[in-house]
Order: C-alpha cells, then sequence, then structure tokens
C-alpha cells in the first residue's frame, strides 16, 4: 500500500484502500480494533490503520475455511461448556447440542468431540446438514455432524491429533475420508469403510468402526474378526474395491462372489439383495454364493429370485391352517435344503414354478427371437493331435428351447437368458465341433462352448464349456465334472475358431 494515498484527505479512497466498500463496515472494524470511527483522520492515523490491517492480514491463517464463522465458533464453545441447553438455537447448533449430549456420561469423549468440531468448523466443511450417503436416506445420523460423533467416540485410539488435520480437497466427502485416516489410520484404507460412522451408534457399526481401525493400522481384514469365511483373494479384492458408496457388507458380499469366480458384473446384483445386508446363517449363504458364482451363463436379474426362493424353503416359517379357521406358525418347507448337488436347470425351474404360484401364472409360452444380425460360422481344420478332420460351426439360439436344450447339453444355465435374447440386449451362441472322418453314423456334434454376445456394444461378454469350465481353466475341474480328454481338447481349441468368428463380424472382448 502507497504512503501517497495518505496525503489525500480523501475518506473515499482511504475506504478502499483497506479494503471496505462501506463506511458502517470500515466504523466496526475501527471499533473492534478500539480505533477513532469519525471519518476526519490524519494521515498519521490512517497510516496507522494502514499498517494494523497489513499485521492482521500477515497473521491470518490461509488454511480456515471460508466457511468459518468465528461468531458462530463462540456459541458451539459455549455447548461444550454445557451451556445453551435449553435456549432455542438454530438447526446446526441443535444437531451439535445432541451429539455433545449423546456423549453423556463420557466427559473424554466430549472434550474430544469439543475439539474435533471447533477445528472442522474453522477449517472444514462438514457441518452442512445434507445426508452424506444417498443409500442410507434422509436421517439424523447419515450426516457428516453425527459422523464426528462417532469419531469422538474412537477417541482412545485416534493416532494424531486433531489440529494438525487440514483438508486437501473442498468435497465434504474427502474432507470426512481424509479426517477419518487423519485419527484413526496409519495404512490407507478403501473410502466404502467410511459407511460405517454414517450409521449411528448401533453394534453394526461400532463393528464395521473397528474393522476400519484394524485395516487403518495394517492389519489384515481376515483377522478383524469379520463374521464371513475371507480368503486371501477376497482380502486382496477388499483392498482394490474402489467404490464409496456401498456399505462394508456388500463390498464384501461383492468380493466374495468375484473370489469365488464370479462375473464382476453381475456382483452387484447379489450384494445389493438381501445376502447384502448382513452375515446371518453366513456358513449356509457362503455355499449358496460359491454356487451362483460358479453359474457362467446365469442371467444376472435370476440371481435374487434364486436367493428368494432357497430362504423361502430353508428360513421362512410356513403359515398352517387350523380346523377352527386361525393360522399357526410352522416350519419352513425345507429346513435341511443345501446345496450339494444342485442342478441349476433345475433350480431355475424351482424358482419359475414358485414364482408362478405367487403370481398365479401356470402356463409359460415359447419365446421366439430374431437374429440379432451377426452370422453364423463354419470352418474346417486338420487337427493335428486328433489327426482327424473337424468341422466346427457357430450356431445362433434363437428360441428359448434352443437355449434350455443348450443348458441341458452343457450342464450350465444358458436357459436364464431368454428375456435378454427376446429384448434384443444379448444374444447366445453355440460353438460345436464335428468329426468329419468318422461314420456317417457316428457323426455327432460336440456342444464345445457357449458364447454370450452384447449385441449393442458388439462384444463377446462371456464364454463356457460344459459344466462352466473355461477353455484355459484347470485340468482337475475338468475330471471333477467327468469330461473326457478329448472333450478338453476341443474346449481349448475352441477360442482359436471363436476368435476367426469375432474377427470376421466384428467382435471385441467385452
Amino acid at each position: 500500500m502507497s504512503n501517497i494515498l495518505l496525503d489525500k484527505p480523501d475518506t473515499e479512497l482511504h475506504l478502499k484502500t483497506l479494503g471496505f466498500d462501506r463506511v458502517l463496515a470500515y466504523k466496526l472494524w475501527c471499533y473492534r480494533n478500539g480505533l477513532d470511527t469519525g471519518l476526519d483522520k490524519s494521515a498519521a492515523q490512517r497510516q496507522a490503520e494502514i499498517d494494523l490491517l497489513q499485521r492482521e492480514v500477515e497473521q491470518r491463517d490461509p488454511d480456515v475455511s471460508p466457511r468459518h464463522n468465528a461468531h458462530r465458533a463462540k456459541f458451539i464453545a459455549r455447548i461444550f461448556k454445557g451451556e445453551l441447553q435449553d435456549e432455542t438455537v438454530s438447526d446446526l447448533l441443535f444437531r451439535i447440542r445432541a451429539i455433545y449430549n449423546n456423549l453423556d456420561g463420557d466427559p473424554n469423549a466430549q472434550q474430544a468431540l469439543g475439539c474435533l468440531v471447533l477445528h472442522v468448523e474453522k477449517y472444514g466443511d462438514l457441518m452442512r446438514p445434507a445426508r452424506a450417503c444417498k443409500r442410507f436416506g434422509h436421517t439424523v445420523v447419515n450426516t457428516y455432524i453425527a459422523a464426528l460423533e462417532q469419531l469422538a467416540r474412537n477417541h482412545t485410539d485416534w493416532i494424531r491429533p486433531v489440529e494438525d488435520w487440514r483438508p486437501n480437497s473442498y468435497k465434504p466427502a474427502h474432507q470426512f475420508y481424509s479426517l477419518a485416516r487423519h485419527l484413526l489410520a496409519q495404512y490407507d484404507v478403501p473410502a466404502f469403510f467410511d459407511t460405517a460412522f454414517l450409521q449411528g451408534n448401533t453394534p453394526k457399526a461400532r463393528q464395521e468402526q473397528a474393522w476400519f481401525i484394524h485395516v487403518g493400522m495394517g492389519q489384515n481384514i481376515r483377522t478383524a474378526g469379520v463374521p464371513m469365511r475371507i480368503t486371501k483373494r477376497m482380502a486382496h479384492l477388499l483392498l482394490q474395491e474402489k467404490r464409496s458408496y456401498h456399505t462394508v457388507v456388500q463390498c464384501l458380499r461383492k468380493v466374495q462372489y468375484v473370489a469365488y469366480g464370479g462375473n464382476p458384473k453381475s456382483a452387484w446384483e447379489i450384494a445389493h439383495g438381501p445376502l447384502g445386508e448382513g452375515f446371518e446363517n453366513e456358513d449356509f449363504w457362503e455355499t449358496v454364493v460359491h454356487f451362483l458364482a460358479n453359474q457362467a451363463f446365469l442371467e444376472r436379474s435370476y440371481i435374487n429370485p434364486i436367493i428368494d426362493y432357497i430362504r423361502n424353503q430353508k428360513f421362512t416359517p410356513q403359515r398352517m391352517p387350523q380346523p377352527d379357521g386361525t393360522e399357526i406358525e410352522g416350519p419352513p418347507l425345507h429346513p435341511n435344503f443345501c446345496m450339494k448337488g444342485r442342478s441349476i436347470n433345475k433350480l431355475l425351474r424351482q424358482v419359475d414354478v414358485w414364482h408362478q404360484e405367487l403370481t398365479g401364472l401356470e402356463d409359460v409360452e415359447l419365446e421366439i427371437w430374431a437374429s440379432s444380425g451377426f452370422r453364423e460360422f463354419e470352418h474346417v481344420t486338420l487337427d493335428p493331435r486328433l489327426k482327424r478332420n473337424i468341422q466346427w460351426t457357430v450356431h445362433e439360439l434363437i428360441t428359448s428351447q434352443q437355449l434350455y436344450a443348450e443348458g441341458r447339453i452343457m450342464h450350465h444355465c444358458a436357459g436364464s437368458y431368454a428375456k435378454r435374447c427376446a429384448a434384443g440386449e444379448r444374444s447366445l451362441w453355440s460353438l460345436r465341433a464335428l468329426d468329419l472322418d468318422a461314420a456317417e453314423e457316428n457323426q455327432v456334434q460336440e456342444h464345445v462352448l457357449t458364447i454370450e454376445v452384447d449385441n449393442k456394444k458388439k462384444s463377446v461378454v462371456q464364454n463356457a464349456g460344459k459344466f462352466n469350465l473355461k477353455p484355459f481353466g484347470k485340468k482337475h475341474l475338468a475330471k471333477q465334472r467327468k469330461t473326457g480328454n478329448i472333450y478338453l481338447h476341443l474346449l481349448r481349441e475352441a477360442p482359436t475358431v471363436m476368435r476367426l468368428w469375432m474377427n470376421r463380424e466384428g467382435l471385441s472382448h467385452g
């Protein structure tokens, strides 16, 4: 600021030099700093005011949030002194008073909360009453204000002073992510764990917060006491999970399904269903997840109907009518229901029958749909190992009967794709092999591979052989599933033929 301006008795210019656009604001500043509030100032007085303002600017903390309100902070401090208990206050102060009172009986936690709230009010932007996670809806505990209470409840596990925290983002979600890890974690913790602090002070929430701390201190989630058997692959996948708006249980269920070989795109279907809500009867439901993950051609929309059916059969008490017209609660239909030896096709039929009984639809018509527009394929080659001429063909399946037949032959659930094929979203193809050198009466097409195509994206989404075997999967699985060596050889040759067909039709791998 130039001293030349001080030689001009121009009050308006002096106010602009100080940065005030109104006389009232200037007078208020003078009053707060013990200065003369008049406008007729000498050059020396004006210079003293400029010097004072420069010192204030130099002392000002550059990290202070633009939302910081010193007047509001004074009221917050009074709340944490036990004052303002009966007075009418603003919505924000009411919420802060509520979380302070929630910790009644734990003065150390109240003190920690006071430090936390005042620091966040000054430097952060977590004082908004808006919901923090859309999945939890509009509840009192689903706010970052309420989440501060949960951080304070864990104050004995804080590893750094709250005063050292500064936000590295303007977004509240990112600020809370940073704050929680500053206080409770030596190592990074996936963002979805933050939902543990948005569910109030429930046993489930406290348990998940303990898992957060366990992982944050560098421990393996497998030793955190999670009521689910967690494999090494599951633990690895969990730490790679990037989604921040799913619950801890949902993410655990998702990686469980993927670790057992399930399609990642179908994994959220199971995570968002009943199994994404908790771990009740986990030993049994783990076998269901394992079973479903191994059904490569199970259309994702069937996953939760299957789970609903199984739960109804094994766990849901039946209503039993009595002679007097009343009903009593009886045992489930099949309390010993298990997945061992289950056939996916038979299970799907049982699910369909159950749904028909529920809806009253007894008859299901044969569905026929138009071709996808991709062409079928034929390729003849001499197989050097078999020393036979093999005719490879790729056929499109365009009726529900063909899909169910393919499923029966291949021992997977291609039949569940009927609706999506009829809608034109997907098309299923059967890759088959025929030994041209065999006697005519012995020539039988071998179904080798079933292929799923995303018609709109023009990409092959997945493919699977008999019993959901993969072309380059483990040999011992093929033996366990009673496939012969010739079939296993054809299965390993199938991707080469499939690639020839894909190149001709302009298909990519999804």
